[in-house]
């Protein structure tokens, strides 16, 4: 008996070791851009040739700045991955510092479920491709962390300067843009981790699983309860972070 406990002991030892082996792929250490007279219309012809992530046949990103904004822009050519993007939108998360943190965030797109409702039992539209109708159907921006505003839903038209733009192109990539006024942001420090995200199902969960899972402290130290594996079904990482100098 006194053996088969202390087996039980070393098998929970080993294990948090053995998953520590499967480590993801580290992503390189990206700059911020400082591209010239970028215009947020969604159309990315700045950008081209200056993406993150340029081998990928999954999606692309890049992040400029001047001295007082922050850009963002994304493509999406997964259709999959395209379609969780327009229902559960893209996350630009600005730290407050270097720290990989949550701090100012605007996310867009996301979908009206009413309308996204309406449209999938229209008649009219079965078989037909709503994913256009689907991008309309936002009213806003979500915010969260901004200085001078208000967390909750902004206006596509504000006063603020913050403007996103997303629309699906020729090649049926979704194309996204956005800019952030950097004095809204009551960052803490010139160097700061931006994040951008497309804010998949899977993003969600692993979010969700870490902020429900307890710590219990014992004689062994701190044990972490095993749940379920939560895998990302893409292959590839969906997020981004860089951090840099915003002078």
């Amino acid at each position: 008996m006194v053996r088969c406990k202390y087996y039980f002991w070393i098998i929970g030892l080993l294990l948090p070791l053995l998953s520590f082996s499967q480590k993801k792929k580290k992503q390189p250490d990206y700059a911020f851009l400082s591209l010239p007279n970028v215009v947020v219309d969604g159309d990315l012809t700045e950008w081209e040739g200056n993406f993150y992530l340029a081998d990928s046949e999954l999606w692309q990103c890049a992040l400029s700045r001047d001295a007082g904004h922050l850009y963002a822009a994304v493509v999406i050519k997964d259709p999959a991955l395209l379609l969780e993007a327009i229902h559960r939108g893209i996350l630009l998360n600005l730290s407050y510092n270097k720290k990989k943190k949550d701090g100012a965030r605007i996310l867009f797109p996301v979908a009206d479920r009413e309308r996204v409702r309406a449209l999938q039992q229209d008649p009219d539209r079965d078989g037909t491709d709503i994913r256009a109708d689907v991008l309309k159907s936002c009213k806003g921006y979500h915010i969260y962390g901004f200085s001078k505003v208000r967390d909750g839903l902004l206006s596509l038209q504000n006063d603020y300067g913050i403007q996103a733009v997303a629309k699906i192109d020729s090649n049926q990539y979704l194309r996204y843009e956005a800019v952030i006024p950097l004095d809204l942001v009551p960052y803490k420090s010139d160097e700061i981790a931006v994040q951008l995200l497309i804010n998949t199902q899977y993003q969600q969960l692993q979010r969700a699983a870490k902020e429900r899972t307890p710590n219990y402290g014992g004689m062994y130290g701190i044990y972490r309860p095993m749940g379920p594996t939560i895998k990302n079904p893409y292959g590839e990482e969906t997020q981004i972070w860089v951090v840099d100098t915003l002078k």
